[in-house]
């Protein structure tokens, strides 16, 4: 980990110290950029700081069963504002190595560098597509891969790294991508179960192939699956489920965890499956994924282990009032957004309905730890986004969120938490 560090730093002073020997100029298109003459050498700052507000609705205590979820937060506990991310990202390249060097400010408080660090990496040209070494994004989901930038409500879908994938967003390996054709491409990646500023064990394989058999600007059909496991020791990011609902700062919900049964071995596995789709025809995009995922030894039964499987699956459709239509971006096989067309900027609506559950839950499977006939989360959101200029963006989301328990034997009542929620964000970036 402290070599990576030390390489990418390297890599960045060599490039300034290189580059003072040579003619260069600087440009400011999308932030300062400065190239040399002779086309071996750039490097450009970018950064981007998300500001959001929340105001969550409780759910009131039901006097016929325990109380839970957001039944137990007290008052405003969780309202309020705060700095969601302030990036600085330094990009650039030198003769055929590309670098990134990202970090979040906005975490230095609780996560101190390097774990801020987001995606620091160093890639070149191998054959028809690039190799990456460093930290970055696993090839996994359709609204897993899109920028934080680009994502179109607050919050990403149960089957990302807010649910399936468990916090295991940025993590540190290798990883290989390319185009095969212009509507075709793939990637695969090998790396550690953690991220910079944790002990670098644990490790998930996997890959990610996206398919376009309608490709033309304002008439798009994207077609994709990943694939991945995941095997965690005590020493990694756990193999797990969380789902998080009510926004940011609402309730999270463990629907399993890997190696969570008693007499579970060292090291235990998630294994996971998704298909992705989405059609972007005029200012119009409907898409939507559903994922399957095993958890091995979450829970004993009769005492043996026995594993469980957790799906999710959202649809989501998004509609520009002011006629814009959403862009593709081919080298990350996911959506992005326009640059606003109109005098007052572009201005769109959107809504997703997100379930995510694990099905072996029982009476008699407890896989959740909950006691209960089901676990269960689903949320509505609702969400309008305004965009008055290139690199601002003001989000409104408003959540309708259940967790669902059910019962705890014969007679009993139904467990629910309605958790109801708005969050605002102010967004710049460049």
């Amino acid at each position: 980990m402290e070599s990576m560090i030390k390489l990418c730093g390297a890599v960045m002073l060599i490039n300034l110290s290189i580059a003072s020997c040579h003619a260069f100029n600087i440009t400011y298109k999308g932030g300062p950029r400065i190239k040399s003459d002779d086309g071996n050498f750039e490097i450009g700052l970018n950064g981007r700081g998300h500001f959001d507000g929340h105001v969550l609705y409780s759910d009131h205590a039901n006097p016929d069963y325990p109380a839970f979820g957001s039944q137990l937060i007290k008052g405003n506990d969780r309202d309020g504002s705060n700095w969601r991310r302030t990036y600085a990202t330094i990009t650039g390249r030198f003769h055929s190595i590309n670098f990134k060097f990202e970090n979040d400010f906005a975490v230095n408080a609780a996560s101190p560098f390097p774990h801020s660090l987001r995606e620091a990496w160093v890639s070149t040209q191998l054959g028809p597509g690039q190799l990456t070494l460093g930290q970055f994004k696993p090839y996994r989901g359709l609204e897993e891969i899109t920028s934080s930038n680009e994502i179109t409500l607050m919050e990403r879908p149960s089957t990302s790294s807010t649910g399936i994938y468990s916090g295991r967003q940025f993590l540190t390996g290798i990883g290989y991508r390319s185009m095969l054709r212009d509507n075709l491409g793939m990637g695969i990646h090998v790396m550690s179960l953690s991220h910079f500023g944790l002990p670098l064990e644990g490790i998930t394989y996997g890959g990610r192939a996206v398919w376009l058999p309608l490709d033309k600007d304002g008439n798009r059909l994207h077609l994709g699956f990943s694939i991945s496991r995941d095997t965690s020791n005590k020493d990694s990011l756990p193999a797990r489920i969380v789902d998080v609902y009510g926004g940011r700062l609402g309730v999270t919900q463990s629907l399993g965890v890997a190696g969570a049964g008693f007499g579970a071995p060292h090291s235990n596995s998630q294994s996971t499956f998704s298909a992705e789709a989405a059609y972007a025809i005029g200012p119009l995009t409907l898409q939507g994924e559903y994922a399957l995922s095993r958890l091995d030894n979450t829970h004993q039964v009769n005492g043996n282990l026995r594993n469980s499987i957790i799906h999710a699956y959202y649809a989501q459709a998004s509609w520009f009032v002011t006629g814009e239509h959403a862009i593709y971006r081919k080298d990350r096989g996911a959506f992005g957004k326009p640059q606003p067309s109109g005098k007052w900027g572009a201005l769109e609506l959107v809504g997703r309905y997100d379930l995510a559950e694990n099905i072996d839950q029982s009476l008699i499977a407890n896989p959740c730890g909950t006691g209960t006939s089901k676990c269960q989360v689903q949320v509505i959101t609702f969400g309008v986004n305004w965009y008055p200029y290139q690199g601002i963006r003001f989000m409104l989301n408003y959540y309708l969120s259940e967790a669902m328990m059910g019962h705890t034997g014969s007679g009993t009542p139904e467990r629910n938490d309605n958790l109801s929620a708005i969050s605002v964000r102010t967004q710049i970036s460049f």
